[in-house]
């Protein structure tokens, strides 16, 4: 199954450091296959077998703590979440009104962790 992981706060100021090439490597490593990482943001594409996002979440956090020593807040969705989530936007969504900002995926994510 294909996910995604969210690193938060990775990267920022010079704090947090975490090199995504190792980062890459560490996940290869630690059974996870395709990874795939963007820029320095803390955003990577991976997939794995395993479908229990909490032992995803769990396992990735500790290989960031083993590898880089830091303990850093991590937010897993899936291919299929996501794909939920953008299919599922109101009407508003994506309109030129500047009034209205386009952030109802990073609210409904919110709502996924409440």
């Amino acid at each position: 199954m294909k996910y995604i992981a969210l690193l938060r706060g990775i990267n920022i100021s010079g704090k947090n450091k975490i090199s995504m090439s190792e980062l890459k490597k560490e996940l290869q490593d630690n059974k996870y296959q395709n990874v795939i990482t963007y820029l320095n943001s803390g955003n990577v594409i991976f997939e794995c077998n395993t479908d229990n996002k909490e032992i995803i979440m769990k396992d990735i956090y500790k290989i960031i703590k083993n590898k880089f020593n830091l303990e850093i807040p991590i937010f897993i969705i899936s291919e299929l979440e996501l794909e939920d989530i953008l299919s599922n936007n109101p009407e508003w969504w994506g309109t030129d009104n500047k009034e209205i900002y386009d952030n109802i995926i990073f609210m409904k994510m919110f709502k996924m962790l409440l």
